[in-house]
Order: structure tokens, then sequence, then C-alpha cells
């Protein structure tokens, strides 16, 4: 530890004085040549500052963004998590998401943008970070990126175009929609009836149309019933049941938020 600090020290003295021309090397006599500075170990490792910071935008803890400085964040919350962090001049970048492609999408409890992914919730590319707005029309969204609320995510068609929403959430069953079937019934025994008709016995008359004179086939007067023979039909409507109430097909599921990874 001493030799280390010892090394240090003369770095620092030889730093101010500008008269360090070459590299300098901690813990090797032979530093790599296109490095300024090279620390070698083998079972250490570098431990940079530890600061907890506010979001990617605020300088804080620091006065002001410094393009090129890097801390560790410790803060975990919904607008930054923990990991290494680089400061472009501007904002904060998490060295971790360095290999996330651009339009990669996830899905998530956060509420808000964070570390260069964005809430997919339909706003307008306009009002994204310049470099976000960038990646977001580079990738297809040239105008809003999509609503992804009450959605589900799946794979478009040829003809479909990329973010563009559809589908519903229920549907309702027309006649088109069933099966060819026949429906049956019986007729209610309620309303039988008979007809009666009167026998005019032995009485002749005149069957007017070629003036001959007609006689009954019995003499007996009265009141007789017909006899049921004689085809026919009746007809009787069968109701559905039905209140034509829409079907949910939404099934059982957990509610998260959907992001877009354009970069930070």
């Amino acid at each position: 530890m001493k030799r280390i600090h010892t090394i240090i020290t003369l770095a620092i003295t030889l730093f101010s004085g500008n008269i360090l021309n070459g590299q300098v090397g901690i813990n090797t006599s032979d530093p790599n040549q296109q490095s300024l500075l090279e620390l070698y170990s083998t079972n250490t490792g570098f431990l940079p500052p530890r600061l907890a910071l506010v979001s990617i935008t605020s300088a804080a803890p620091l006065s002001q963004h410094v393009k090129g400085m890097m801390v560790y964040n410790t803060t975990n919350n919904g607008a930054i998590s923990e990991g290494l962090y680089v400061s472009n001049g501007t904002e904060w970048l998490r060295l971790s998401t360095a290999g996330i492609p651009v339009g990669h999408v996830k899905y998530g409890v956060q509420t808000s943008d964070h570390n260069g992914w964005y809430l997919l919730n339909g706003r307008a590319v306009s009002s994204l970070p310049s470099s976000a707005q960038s990646n977001a029309v580079s990738i297809g969204f040239a105008t809003n990126i999509p609503d992804a609320n009450n959605k589900y995510l799946k794979a478009k068609t040829g003809a479909e175009v990329l973010g563009a929403s559809g589908g519903n959430t229920t549907f309702s069953l027309v006649q088109a929609n069933l099966p060819s079937m026949t429906f049956n019934g019986t007729a209610l025994t309620a309303g039988s009836h008979t007809h009666t008709y009167t026998d005019r016995g032995d009485t002749t008359y005149n069957a007017g149309t070629n003036g001959g004179v007609n006689n009954q086939a019995d003499n007996t007067s009265g009141t007789y019933t017909t006899g049921s023979a004689g085809s026919h039909t009746h007809t009787f409507s069968v109701g559905t049941g039905g209140t034509n109430t829409p079907v949910s097909i939404n099934p059982k599921n957990i509610a998260l938020n959907i992001f877009v990874y354009l970069g930070q």
C-alpha cells in the first residue's frame, strides 16, 4: 500500500510540474504505450467514487456536468438505477446499458422514463430529448411513439405498419357466427277447436246454376262436427333467450408498463 501511495504521489508531482512525457504505471514498470495511466493488479480492482445521483439530467451532487466524469451511482429508484455512469457533458449515461440495441422493448414496474428507456404512451417524438428523437425516427417512429396502454404485444404481419395498434377487447356474436341448426318445437294444446255445420234434413234447394234440385244425403236435421281429416300446418316462434351481451376476450393478466429503449 505504501508503494502505491508513493507512486501516486510521484505521478501527481510529475504531472503538476509538466515534466512527464511518457506513461505512468501503478504496480507496473512497463505501462501500455497507448495509455496515459495504467493500473495493474491480479487480485484487486479499480474503485471509482460512489455517489448518490439524483437523476439522469441533474449533475447533483456535483455542481455541474463535466464531460467524461465517471462515478458509481448508489441511487436506485424509478428515475435512475444503480450502476457505473459517465457524463456526456449534459446528462449521465449508464455504462451497463451500452449493449442494449435501440428499439428493444421491455415490460417494467417503473412509471416513467429511465436510463434511456421511454414509456410507450403515444407521445410526440418531438417531445423527446434530441438523441432519443433521432433514434426513434431511425426505427420507424417519425411522429409519435406507439401507445401501449391497455394493449398486448404481437408480431406484425407484412401488411401492418410498425407500431400500429388494432384489435378489440370484446366481440358480439351475430347469426352468421352461429352453426347451421334447426329448432324443433311442440305446439301448445290450448285453443283446440272444432268446426260445426247444420244439416238441412229433407229440405230441397235450388242449386241456382243449372235450375236442378239437390236432395240431402240424409233426412235427419241437426248439428254435426267435422272430422279431423285435412292436412295443415301451424307456425310458432322459438325465442333464443339471448341479450346480445358482448363477449370479453381479455384473459387473466398482470398489468405492467411497456418501454422502448431509445438510448441515453
